[in-house]
């Protein structure tokens, strides 16, 4: 697989999260050095650490926003296909390295409770260890294949920690949420794992592939996580491809979009960010009302068009002039109608029921 050119990945960043990059760097925000410095990641192409480095920076920046980067298949397979053991040890620690970056600064999409945080960047920094523990161990290095373990089972452990606190203390929707971010970053580990060559060890092969799914094992609300994740929030957060057509949303790291289907203060943000003008807005309505008649079961876009009509004077449609006819239509959709005239705490008390039924 050809790499993307230092300078290409670098202006796709610039593109996409502009705002990452602004601020000092330290131990949580070093990818803004691994993005700064275009000649040592040049220098590096296409298999030197730099750019192993800025490959991982860019991710990091990008993979929550609309536009991400399209480097997964580089940093969690090829970028290891020819690394001895120097440079899987080396790559280890810029792993390390990006693990430590602050999620906060680049998503919206983390879900905290007492003093643990865990976010689907987790699951990047997952799948890319399990990508150089394949390749360590297919070579025969077991004492970096243990490093790698550990730090994979570490993560593991942070995130089944929350998820007990949080069904034994915390409020119903953020277990919805922690619920929907433990099934995404399982899915990005067992699907690296899953794509091993046979040489690996079969045990380590088999303990992360079935974490999601084994009742009786270490993490066994892991599989409660996905259960839940599958009977309410399967629908919810998916790719949402229509955002990337306004590109003012890619102005602002306010404008991220947060875990589905809780977009009210979402659409209320769009409402009101002093970014955005009414064409940037009418956009933005245009591209949820297209996911809405899309997936007409997911309820997340209907719950942002319902944070946008609320904070708006005159409300959707005096948005909606600045559209074409058959757009402005769409408001007519049942679904559409009740969403807006449901409040954002009637929709929010009823998905407490739906948790606590399936839970």
């Amino acid at each position: 697989m050809s790499a993307i050119a230092p300078h290409v990945l670098f202006e796709q960043v610039r593109s996409t999260a502009a705002w990452a990059l602004d601020g000092p760097a330290s131990p949580t925000t070093s990818f803004r050095d691994a993005l700064g410095d275009l000649d040592a990641a040049t220098r590096a192409y296409p298999d030197g650490l730099p750019y192993f480095r800025a490959l991982l920076a860019a991710h990091f920046c990008t993979v929550a926003t609309f536009v991400p980067t399209d480097v997964d298949a580089r940093i969690r397979h090829h970028a290891f296909t020819a690394m001895d053991a120097r440079a899987i040890d080396d790559a280890c620690s810029v792993i390390d390295e990006a693990a430590r970056w602050d999620a906060t600064l680049v998503s919206a999409r983390v879900v905290s409770f007492e003093g643990i945080s865990i976010s689907g960047i987790g699951g990047e920094w997952l799948a890319v260890r399990a990508g150089a523990l394949g390749r360590a161990l297919s070579i025969g290095e077991g004492a970096i294949a243990s490093r790698l373990e550990a730090a994979i089972d570490e993560e593991l452990d942070r995130e089944h920690a929350l998820y007990v606190a949080l069904e034994a203390r915390g409020d119903a929707l953020d277990v919805l949420r922690a619920a929907t971010t433990i099934a995404h970053n399982l899915g990005d580990l067992s699907r690296v794992v899953d794509l091993w060559p046979d040489k690996p060890a079969h045990a380590i092969r088999a303990k992360y592939t079935r974490l999601g799914h084994d009742f009786s094992a270490k993490y066994d609300r892991f599989a409660r996580a996905g259960a839940l994740n599958k009977a309410v929030m399967a629908e919810e957060n998916h790719r949402f491809l229509a955002l990337r057509r306004p590109r003012a949303l890619r102005r602002s790291r306010d404008l991220l979009l947060p875990i589905g289907p809780f977009f009210d203060d979402w659409g209320k943000t769009i409402a009101t960010h002093a970014s955005l003008d009414d064409r940037d807005r009418a956009e933005v309505v245009d591209a949820l009302l297209a996911l809405h008649a899309s997936r007409e079961t997911q309820r997340g876009c209907l719950r942002a068009l319902a944070g946008i009509d609320a904070a708006t004077r005159g409300g959707l449609p005096k948005i909606v002039e600045l559209l074409p006819a058959k757009t402005r239509r769409a408001l007519a959709s049942g679904p559409l109608r009740d969403a807006l005239k449901t409040p954002r705490e009637a929709f929010e008390a009823r998905m407490r029921k739906t948790v606590q039924r399936a839970i």
